[in-house]
This record gives structure tokens, C-alpha cells and sequence, in this order.
């Protein structure tokens, strides 16, 4: 179905090959899974089979790439985007209409389906994605997860000779992220669909794939069946893949049961102890907060305390109300009722300016606060901007803390080195409480490990951590407490290694939550 002879693209005038002399057959019906680490070639992949290389992006074509017969370079974007269908790392760039039904029927009409046909899709893709209860909502309003389960489903619809999706579980809970690989599965399985799903959540994909391929440096590394990749362990760690979780997925492959890759703990009914706070200092407490954007309450009477030296992940399903709940917790939003104290500060009466003097937050894209024309001006910024003492000292200090080129633009660094950019302008001023928002996403295993670690550091010097996460393998490596939030509530508050097979399992399925915090604080 897809088939690639020594492939290379350089974008632009640039002279640097991001994809080298690939090679690579596809068979139709196949599954396949594509992993490497950031910056490897993975999305330049993607666009080359899809045909938005050269058709929107330019540069130079070496090699020749077949789709179901086709030649990529020869033939229209229109008539490829007729067999292939693609979701994007980047879900608004892919958002058309103004409503969830709108953008779903949009695919559908303009390749002239039936309106019987056309009926029966929409009803479908709603109900398998679980977004039927958003049929009728404004794409504006939705979450960042909501969002990327709409631009799925309206690709699903169309049911395309190929599927490519790239990294399509980046803002997705477990049960979500789950419940798409299952939908593509179907699909891949019933109707013969070609599938290529690029992914960090290894232990997902090599439940679902049938191959993997391993792109290093723009090259094809590793090319074959998920056991026959995985066997290169010691290999894949060196390419900064994590070496213990792909080291469990081959033994449970070896020993027959891959249907036990994903960590998810079925063991009946299930006790837990809450969070022991005996002797702990509250350094941030919520007392009765609510808190709404309309007439309707996102988050319902919650209380609860954060205590010096916590490092807390906050956890629950898309649409629980997590990331609301964090900006509450950090002072970008102001309750409806109750009050936020932090560090003895009633967040309603007191400045932003001076919050932030108490609390870093960093958000879940990094762009939404890099400002400055180089590092040095970028870590400089909150210093100076705080009032702070030794500013050109702080900030050599976290230069060579991190690595970083002083002049470089921010803008030139990868997504996975700017996420670390942003944590670094905030470790520089030393705030009492960091609150991270899905800190993590889109950045591969290495990155993913150097960043936590360095927000590990931070805690073990006595800055409190809150953490919004749905990998719940990070959970359990760095997290000391968990709250599990659902419909707008607190539902459990304990320990990490106790809670997190409760949510894995799915037992709070049914507090599904309309939260649409993301794009209406962004908006």
C-alpha cells in the first residue's frame, strides 16, 4: 500500500536532510507503529506520505514515495487526501467549522456522501469516540483533549484506504487513549484500513500494532515485527527509549500475553488509605471553591490542602475539570465562591503580579509564555520582571544548569527543548509552589525523563509540586500524592501506587465532565 525507495527531503533552502535514503514498505491492511526520539523525522514521515510533502511543504525530493500505486510527488493533494487520512500533532491547525457535527459532516459532504450515508457516520464516530454529549458545542469552547478527539473522529468517518495519525493520544487520559487505539483497531481489522500511528506511549502501541518502525537521526533504524524491534533493547536505550518499560513489553510478548502490555491492574475490589497530612504545614488551600465560565459550576465545592514539600499529580478523565482546577490553584482564574489562600494570600484579593512571586506555572504549550528574542533574555525575564537580586547571576547559573546556547532563539529549539526552556525561566526565580499543566506532552522518553527530574530536584530543595498528568507511569515514578478528579470533585486523595490502578481501570468512567477550561482561558 505504501511504499518508500530511498526517500529524502531537506525543507526549504536548507541543506539538511531531516529524512535520509528511507526505504520502507507498507502492506495494506497492516498496522504500524512509528516511535524515535524529538527532532528524529517522525512528523516529516507523516506529511511525506500524506503528500503534504511537496504539495505544501517545499524543498528537496530525493527518492520516490507510492501510495497504493500512486507517485506522491505526481499526484494532486486533492486526490491523495481522498485515500489518506491524517490528525495532526497540532489539532487547531486542523479545525475547519465552527461546530463538533459541522466539522465531522465537513469530510463527509465535500467527498459527497449520501445524506443517508452521511447520518448514519456522524451517529457512529460520535458514539465510538464517546463525544456524543458534544455534538452541538462550539469547537472554541472545547478542551485541548476534547478537541483532539473531534479532529479524530472526523477523519474515522471518512474510514480512508490509510489512516496516519501523529501522536494522537498526546492530551488524552489512559481510558481515552485506550479507547482510540480500540476505534483504530476496529477499523484497521473490519475494513481493512492501512494504519500509521506515530507514538510516545510505547506500551499502548505495541498492544494495538502489528509492526514497528524506529526512526534515528532521519533514518530508518529498526523496521519489523514489535518483537523483532523490542529485541534491540539495549539499542533502543542508547536512542533515549525507555529501556524498563521496553524491556517488560518483550518478556509479557515472549511469555504470550501481550493483551497484558498495558498496566492496567484488574484485581477486584479495591481499598485505599487517604493522603497522611499528620504533621504537615498547608502552604495552599482550597476551601469550598466553585468556580463556573457560564451558569453552570465546572468545580463544585471542593476543598482540600496542599502541604509544603508535596508533590501532587492531579488525575482524572478529559473533561474532569483538572486543568480548571490548576488555574484556580495558581491564581489565573479567581473562584466563584470559596476562597484559594496560598501561602496565607486570599488569591481573589490579591494581585496576579504578586501571586507569581509565590507560584510558577507552566503551561502545557510552552509557546503560550516564551517571549523574548534569545534564552538568556527568556531565563532574564521573570527575574527582572520580579524584582529580583542577582539577575545575571541567576541566569548563568540556570544556562549552564541546562545546556543552553544564551543567543539562540527560543523559537529555534525543538518542542521538547522549549517545554524545558520554560521550566527553566521558572526554576530561576525559586517559586515556593510549581504547578505544571501536562508537562510532558509531546516530548519523547529522554526529554520527558530530563525534565522531570529537574522538577524532581526542585522538590527535593522544598518547592511544592502540583502536577496535571495522564501518564500514569510518571505518576508513579515522581509523584508522593494523587487526587483523582472527577465531574468537578475530589473522589480520591491518597497514594500514587494505591489510586493509580483505580483510575487505570477506569472506575470513575461515569464523572465524564464537560470541561472546557483550556481554550476559554486561552481565548
Amino acid at each position: 500500500m505504501i511504499k518508500l525507495d530511498n526517500f529524502s527531503f531537506s525543507y526549504g533552502d536548507s541543506k539538511k536532510l531531516v529524512l535520509k535514503n528511507i526505504s520502507l514498505e507498507v502492506s495494506d491492511g497492516d498496522f504500524l507503529g512509528v516511535i524515535g526520539s524529538s527532532g528524529a523525522g517522525k512528523t516529516t514521515l507523516s506529511y511525506a506520505i500524506n503528500g503534504i510533502i511537496p504539495h505544501h511543504y517545499k524543498g528537496e525530493y530525493f527518492g520516490k514515495i507510492l501510495v497504493d500505486g500512486k507517485d506522491v510527488y505526481e499526484t494532486d493533494a486533492c486526490q491523495l487526501a481522498l485515500e489518506i487520512g491524517s490528525v495532526f500533532q497540532d489539532i487547531d491547525s486542523q479545525m475547519t467549522c465552527s461546530t463538533v457535527e459541522d466539522e465531522i459532516l465537513f469530510g463527509l459532504e465535500n467527498f459527497g456522501f449520501e445524506k443517508e450515508e452521511i447520518s448514519k457516520r456522524v451517529d457512529w464516530v460520535l458514539e465510538e469516540m464517546g463525544i456524543s454529549n458534544l455534538r452541538d458545542r462550539d469547537i472554541s469552547g472545547l478542551s485541548g483533549g476534547q478537541k483532539q478527539k473531534v479532529a479524530i473522529a472526523a477523519i474515522l468517518a471518512l474510514r480512508p484506504k490509510i489512516l496516519v495519525l501523529d501522536e494522537p493520544t498526546g492530551e488524552l487520559d489512559p481510558s481515552a487513549s485506550r479507547n482510540i487505539f480500540r476505534v483504530v483497531k476496529e477499523l484497521n481489522q473490519k475494513f481493512g484500513i492501512t494504519v500509521i500511528v506515530i507514538e510516545q506511549k510505547i506500551r499502548l502501541l505495541c498492544e494495538f500494532a502489528e509492526h514497528l518502525a524506529v526512526i534515528v537521526n532521519g533514518g530508518l533504524k529498526f523496521h519489523g515485527t514489535v518483537q523483532e524491534v523490542l529485541s534491540h533493547r539495549d539499542e533502543l536505550s542508547e536512542l533515549g527509549l525507555n529501556h524498563e518499560r521496553v524491556g517488560k513489553i518483550l518478556d509479557q510478548l515472549a511469555a504470550g500475553n501481550p493483551e497484558k502490555t498495558d498496566s492496567v491492574t484488574k484485581s477486584g475490589a479495591f481499598e485505599y488509605k487517604s493522603f497522611d497530612v499528620a504533621g504537615k504545614e498547608p502552604i495552599l488551600s482550597l476551601k469550598n471553591v466553585s468556580f463556573g465560565y457560564d451558569e453552570n459550576y465546572l468545580i463544585q465545592n471542593v476543598d482540600f490542602n496542599v502541604y509544603k514539600g508535596d508533590f501532587l499529580a492531579l488525575t482524572g478523565e478529559n473533561g474532569s475539570g483538572k486543568s480548571t482546577l490548576s488555574k484556580l490553584m495558581g491564581g489565573i482564574l479567581k473562584p466563584a465562591s470559596g476562597n484559594v489562600i496560598v501561602n496565607g494570600l486570599d488569591s481573589k484579593a490579591t494581585r496576579n503580579s504578586v501571586l507569581a512571586k509565590h507560584i510558577g506555572f507552566l503551561f502545557q504549550n510552552p509557546d503560550r509564555q516564551l517571549c523574548c528574542y534569545t534564552i538568556r533574555e527568556e531565563i532574564a525575564f521573570g527575574l527582572k520582571a520580579l524584582k529580583l537580586p542577582d539577575v545575571a547571576q541567576r541566569t548563568e547559573e540556570i544556562l549552564k544548569r541546562f545546556g543552553f546556547d544564551p543567543e539562540m532563539p527560543p523559537f529555534a529549539l525543538s518542542r521538547g527543548q522549549r517545554q524545558q526552556l520554560a521550566l527553566a525561566s521558572i526554576i530561576a526565580v525559586s517559586p515556593e509552589i510549581m504547578i505544571l499543566d501536562e508537562p510532558t506532552t509531546g516530548l519523547d522518553y529522554k526529554e520527558c525523563i530530563e525534565l522531570m527530574n529537574a522538577v524532581r530536584e526542585l522538590n527535593e530543595s522544598g518547592t511544592t509540586v502540583i502536577m496535571v498528568c495522564h501518564d500514569m507511569e510518571l505518576v508513579r515514578d515522581y509523584a508522593k500524592r494523587m487526587v483523582i478528579v472527577g465531574h468537578g470533585e475530589i473522589h480520591a486523595d491518597g497514594y500514587p501506587g494505591e489510586l493509580v490502578p483505580v483510575l487505570e481501570t477506569n472506575a470513575f468512567s461515569n464523572t465524564q465532565f464537560d470541561d472546557s477550561d483550556l481554550n476559554k482561558e486561552e481565548n
